[in-house]
């Protein structure tokens, strides 16, 4: 007897509330794949019911034996309901090994999103953006970028031509390993992007400067099961809760070589296996790898067969006396209108020749920076407290 095949809806887990809120709108409802495990597998629900969706994601969440989960997905796969129609979706993570463990019951994944008619949001990543767009956005890049200009010229160039690349289907992903000393920019690179790419969204940001040399890769994806300590990775945590398609790895040159070894396969690939077996797509990403290091050191640290899988290195220098100043003029504007906006009792005029620095003394924009918001603090103070005070 030929058996009859289904089609799997996958969705995006952080787009659970639309989803809901819509097949509940339109007389739908979402079960857990439990409810319908049961030998009797006819179930009464609430009249007007016309649809019914059996979410089995969490199957995979703690199970990883094939002959333990096919038999409950047969079960579920015969599961009737009267008067209600049945569709099977799961998290988009686990879509592809439902596929592989029931390839004979499953006719094909899509996408649940589109089935019920979600607006989805704006287009998040680089390539996909029109080219008025992209152009605005290297603009802003290139405005909120201080120094560096080989960089932010060349950096443009590349992305133009990954964007051609990518749409054919021949470079995943979008590398960058940027060296240089502390405070520079280097990690705005990946800030800016992610804020004209996906500002409402977390950023994806992972520090090895946090991660032991030895738990590191574990850390990164997660331990395996039955390994003391074992717990869940924070990329692939991060990738789960961010919709954003920037992610900044810093301090790289702590990683270690077992991490090493997972980029340099990652990179090639476009994807990967975390360690609970779910695949990760990073197709579109763009990953800003930054160190410390100088670039006569990057050979010291980094395998030459993984510097080979970035799209592009850059090792950044000092800021000028004049790009400097550029920077505070740029900060001063940038804090003087989100403190108008934040306190009523402060002004334009408030706001006055209340900073002066002088550039020489500081080749870090970082404490730059850091004097600016002294001297706005130190000059506004009164009135700070005042503010406080009758709020």
């Amino acid at each position: 007897m030929t058996m009859d095949k289904k089609i799997i809806y996958e969705y995006d887990r952080r787009n659970r509330e639309l989803f809901t809120q819509q097949i509940e709108e339109n007389s739908g409802c979402i079960v857990n794949w439990a409810f319908f495990s049961k030998n009797d597998s006819k179930f009464q629900f609430p009249q007007g019911t016309n649809s019914l969706y059996i979410d089995i994601s969490s199957l995979f969440h703690s199970e990883d034996r094939a002959d333990m989960i096919i038999p409950l997905l047969e079960t579920l796969f015969n599961a009737t309901s009267d008067g209600a129609e049945i569709h099977y979706i799961v998290e988009s993570q686990y879509a592809k090994t439902l596929s592989d463990y029931l390839y004979y019951r499953v006719e094909g994944i899509q996408s649940l999103e589109e089935k019920i008619g979600i607006e989805l949001d704006e287009i998040n990543n680089i390539v996909d953006i029109n080219n008025d767009k992209f152009n605005t956005i290297m603009s802003h890049f290139s405005d909120q970028l201080f120094g560096n200009q080989i960089f932010k010229d060349r950096f443009k160039e590349e992305l133009i031509k990954y964007r051609f690349f990518n749409r054919i289907g021949c470079q995943p992903i979008f590398s960058v390993l940027i060296c240089g000393a502390s405070g520079i920019g280097k990690t705005e690179v990946a800030r800016i992007l992610h804020r004209e790419l996906s500002p409402n969204e977390p950023v994806i940001k992972i520090n090895f400067g946090n991660y032991s040399t030895q738990d590191a890769l574990n850390s990164l994806i997660g331990s395996p099961r039955g390994y003391i300590g074992s717990s869940k990775g924070e990329l692939t945590d991060k990738l789960q809760h961010s919709k954003s398609k920037v992610i900044l790895i810093d301090e790289f040159e702590k990683a270690g070589k077992p991490v090493y070894n997972f980029f340099l396969q990652m990179l090639e690939d476009g994807r990967f296996t975390d360690s609970l077996g779910r695949e990760y797509n990073l197709n579109k990403y763009i990953i800003i790898f930054t160190s410390n290091m100088s670039k006569e050191n990057v050979g010291q640290y980094i395998p030459p067969e993984l510097r080979s899988r970035f799209s592009c290195k850059f090792s950044f220098g000092l800021l000028s006396k004049d790009e400097k100043e550029a920077y505070i003029e740029y900060k001063l504007k940038q804090y003087s209108e989100q403190i108008m906006n934040s306190y009523e009792n402060i002004c334009e005029s408030d706001l006055e020749n209340v900073v002066s620095i002088d550039v020489s003394k500081y080749q870090n924009i970082r404490d730059i920076n850091n004097e600016i918001m002294r001297q706005l603090a130190q000059s506004l103070y009164d009135k700070i407290v005042n503010n406080s005070e009758g709020s």
